[in-house]
């Protein structure tokens, strides 16, 4: 077989593949939330977009929800943003490519404290200097180098201690092991009432917490660090995480 013929042949393969793969797909729930999963943010820091599509998954796969997945933020300056019940992120945005502007940041606040959802996850939580203070008090805390305490991260393997059982959130959940990316010496508000913590240097450290903003609900998890690059391992997976992950969104769908 000369090589031409060989090249077609292989061509002809990749292309049968590609027709027998499962192609991803929204998944119906007309009388679902609808979520608005931001994914995006420093190219070749993080594993989002695998995350996003596995966390787009396991909502649909509840039935509960229709999730629409975006990247640039223009759209919450928009008036499609009305479409949505909920907000989830999980993507660090301080690159300048992706970097929230001081009007996404208000429409943020704005659907918030007017009764919208908002879910952050992990990289969330990364603040820039130019971040609205307000949207630490929305969240609880935030992950930064601008201003005090400096932040700090320590990849390793923790218990995950629940210390709030009675927050539907942790339901069915009982302390559990995870390997992934702690955040702590975050920037936090003195009215945040952790659900779960865990204990390093001697310390306790909030891992995950609900809070109201005006009429709406936000639940944080600084856990969820996913590398980039295939076959990474992924927290969100881990039984346990993905489960308070999901009930999380539970929550704060809930108010809609």
């Amino acid at each position: 077989m000369t090589r031409s013929a060989i090249a077609r042949f292989s061509a002809c393969l990749v292309l049968v593949g590609l027709g027998t793969s499962p192609a991803l797909a929204q998944k119906k729930a007309p009388d679902g939330a609808k979520v608005l999963l931001f994914s995006g943010g420093q190219r070749q820091h993080h594993g989002y977009r695998a995350q996003t599509f596995y966390l787009s998954d396991a909502l649909e796969d509840t039935g509960r929800y229709e999730v629409t997945i975006n990247e640039d933020s223009a759209l919450l300056e928009t008036p499609a943003l009305a479409k949505y019940d909920l907000i989830v992120t999980l993507a660090d945005r301080r690159d300048p490519e992706f970097k929230l502007t001081a009007g996404q940041q208000k429409a943020i606040l704005d659907f918030v404290r007017d009764g919208g959802g908002f879910v952050s996850i992990h990289g969330g939580d990364n603040a820039p200097a130019d971040w609205d203070p307000e949207i630490r008090k929305m969240l609880g805390a935030v992950f930064s180098h601008f201003g005090l305490p400096d932040s700090k991260t320590r990849k390793g393997e923790y218990l995950v201690r629940i210390v709030d059982p009675t927050n539907p959130v942790a339901a069915g959940l009982s302390d559990f092991k995870i390997t992934d990316e702690l955040y702590y010496h975050l920037q936090i508000e003195p009215d945040v009432k952790p659900l779960a913590v865990v204990d390093f240097q001697g310390e306790e450290w909030p891992v995950a917490w609900t809070r109201t903003y005006g009429e709406g609900r936000v639940f944080h998890t600084v856990f969820g660090h996913r590398d980039f690059g295939p076959d990474q391992p992924d927290p969100l997976r881990d039984p346990n995480f993905g489960k308070l992950v999901v009930q999380g969104v539970d929550w704060v769908a809930e108010k809609r």
